[in-house]
Parts: structure tokens; sequence; C-alpha cells
């Protein structure tokens, strides 16, 4: 019998637990002198390792990493004492060719090598796992690790200009989550579950998006695996990029320069992130997680439907965020609200006001944020998931009923 403890540890091993510890016992057997070896070389060299890779998603590489590397950047040297172990597949081989220009990082590129630095570096070794979190101070920090080649820079803006779209230029990007996409990873084996009931409708998105687009600035079509391709009569402003020229290295250097993105549940604010640009996060799904410093967020509404009445924002975060899962709604006798196309253009138009520096808050919307965020902490199970962002002003003051 093996014991619970251990059953726990390697909970979510994709294959039989005595399978996968005799393969590895042996695997350490084999491995064994280059793993001493390698021991002592970090030893010697005075290397620290971190690990991250839970998912091929990139949110599970850029969340946990960019923290870390902007702290040790300020430190001399410690970069080039840091070696990154990355167990998943890279999600954008862009990003990862940008993270490889300051740090060392083992991938799927050199699956025989990272697994013998990760044996080695157990064995007494300076070694971290790296979790995401979004309160992390140092997010809010007016500092960039990340720079495109001058090459990158000439791609990047010839693909711009061919749009007629000329350098220094506003534009949006705008992305909504997808059942393909998850779809499209679950077909490459990919442990991963839908849950489409979270899915916005990206028809609001286009409807909210085509009052502020045209003439006033492009907007950008985001997204991977997307099966459907717009009507381009019916939304003749927004740029289809995602079904037609779309590259990794186009999606980074994008959202670099966009004025801000629009996502309705989607990771590629990571990117957004990691150059300082600003996201507004619509359809938000899980309320525990507060958004990052220069982000807003409108979140979906939970309707209780034996009551018949909108649950608020504390019956919200005791259901932590089984609300927006399928396998919990039935029992919980919940469905999701989604935002709609005016509560979305009406945070668009904040993000826009915020960015040009002419947005004016009124007292009596400051203790709306605070009542909220007084909540959070109060009910959430997680308090600390603080990233510094705010609540969609016009989203409170209409929702005000809901915060207790």
């Amino acid at each position: 019998m093996i014991p619970n403890f251990v059953r726990k540890k390697f909970r979510g091993v994709q294959v039989p637990l005595g399978k996968w510890i005799v393969r590895h016992v042996f695997e350490f057997i084999i491995l064994s002198p280059a793993i001493l070896a390698t021991f002592l070389w970090l030893k010697l060299r005075k290397y620290e390792v971190l690990q991250i890779g839970e998912s091929p998603v990139i949110s599970r590489f850029i969340a946990p990493l960019e923290p870390e590397l902007r702290r040790r950047s300020l430190v001399p040297r410690l970069l080039h004492k840091t070696i990154v172990l990355n167990l998943c597949t890279d999600a954008n081989s862009q990003i990862r060719r940008m993270y490889d220009r300051i740090i060392n990082i083992y991938g799927d590129e050199s699956r025989l090598r990272r697994r013998i630095i990760w044996w080695a570096s157990r064995f007494g070794f300076n070694y971290r796992f790296l979790k995401e979190d979004k309160s992390d101070a140092i997010w809010s920090a007016d500092m960039q690790l990340h720079e495109f080649t001058d090459k990158e820079n000439r791609d990047g803006n010839k693909f711009l200009s061919d749009l007629e779209i000329v350098e220094g230029q506003e534009y949006i990007c705008y992305a909504v989550r997808t059942e393909s996409y998850y779809l499209r990873l679950a077909e490459q084996g990919v442990a991963v579950k839908p849950r489409s009931v979270r899915n916005p409708s990206e028809e609001l998105y286009l409807e909210a998006l085509s009052q502020i687009s045209g003439t006033i600035m492009p907007v950008f079509r985001m997204g991977k695996d997307i099966e459907n391709a717009l009507d381009g009569k019916k939304f003749s402003s927004v740029i289809d990029y995602a079904n037609s020229q779309r590259s990794d290295f186009l999606d980074v250097f994008l959202l670099s320069r966009c004025k801000f993105l629009l996502v309705g549940n989607t990771g590629l604010f990571w990117i957004t992130a990691i150059f300082g640009k600003s996201t507004l996060h619509c359809d938000l799904y899980d309320i525990r997680h507060q958004v990052l410093t220069r982000d807003l967020m409108i979140f979906q509404k939970v309707w209780l439907i034996n009551e018949k009445r909108l649950a608020s924002v504390s019956e919200m975060l005791k259901m932590k965020s089984e609300y927006s899962d399928e396998r919990h709604q039935a029992r919980l006798g919940v469905e999701l609200v989604k935002n709609t196309a005016d509560e979305i253009y009406s945070a668009c138009q904040e993000m826009n006001a915020r960015i040009d520096g002419t947005w004016k808050s009124m007292p009596e919307d400051e203790e709306l944020q605070q009542k909220y965020l007084d909540l959070v902490i109060k009910y959430s199970d997680q308090p600390t998931w603080r990233g510094g962002g705010r609540v969609g002003t016009q989203f409170l003051r209409d929702n005000q009923d809901l915060l207790r």
C-alpha cells in the first residue's frame, strides 16, 4: 500500500503512481554520474535554480517568472547566477526568445539537460518553484527588462505601416476567451478544461469597440487558434489580425505598443504587463483575483436561480470560483450574467480617459472602490491576491447594491 501522503504528493501524475516512481528511480540511477557532476558545478559556481511551468499557457510562464527576474536584475550579476527550468512547452516563441536574452532557461529544446539540472538541484541546493503573485509590489514598478532588436522593430513597424498605421499612432488590441483555443491544447495532450460557460460573447465586445474605433483609433482582434473569421462588412473598423497575419512575434510587438488591451478572460494581459501597458479585464469570472496596477476590471455577476436575484459580492466570494464552473453550478443553483456591451463600453471610456490623464474620480467613487476591496479582504479565501488594480467606476455605481 502506498501511504496517503505520497499519493497526495504525486496527485495529478498522468501515469500509475507505482510506474511513475519506478521510472524515476531508474532514471536517477542511469543519470547519477551526470547528476553528480552537475551538482558540483552548480555548487562551485553558486547558481540558483528556479522552476516554472505548471501548464503550457502564457500566464504560467510570465506571471511567476517576471517579478523574480525584476528583483534579481537590481542586484549586480545575480541574473548570471540564475538558471530557470521551464517544464512545459513554450506558449509564445517570441516571449521565450526575449527572456533567453536575460536569463539561462532550459525547456523542451534541452530536455535531458533540464532533467539533469532538475535532479541535481534537489540535493540541498538553492532551488525554488515560482508561483504567480499578482499582489507582488514589483509589478507596480516602472521598470522594463525586455527590448526588441533593431530588426524586430523594423519588422514590426513595417507590418503597421502596411496597414497605414504610422509609428506612434494609437491603437487598441482585444481578445476574448474561446473554446477552440482550449480544445486545440487538449488535442495536443495538454490536460485542460475548456469550461466554456466562462466564455464571453465576442459580439458584445465588438459592439462596444465599434463606438470607439474607426476614425478614432484602429482595433486589432488578437487570439490564437480562432476558428471563425470576422464579418468584414459588419465590423469593417476591426482588423482581424488573429485570422490573417498572426504570429508569435507580432502578438508581442502589437501588445507592447497598444494604447491598452481589452480582454474577456484571456492570459494575453501578462504580455502587456511586462511592457507596462494597461489592460481592461471584462467578464472576469473569479473576483478573488484582483487585477494588476494600471488595470481595470468588471466582473460577471451571479444569478441565484431559486431566489431569483443577483448574488452579493460577499456571497460570490464565499463560493470561491465554483460559481463559474459547469461542474458546480447545478449544485449551487447559479448561472453567470455576462457583461453587457454598455458596461464594456463605459469601462473602455474610463480606461481611455485614465491613460490620457483626463479622468476625474469623485470621492464617492473612491468609497465604492474601498467598500469592494474590504469585502474581498474579509470574505475571500485568498485575501492576499490583490494586484492594486481597480473595478470600473460606472460598473460599481450601477451595482453598488451588490457591495454587501
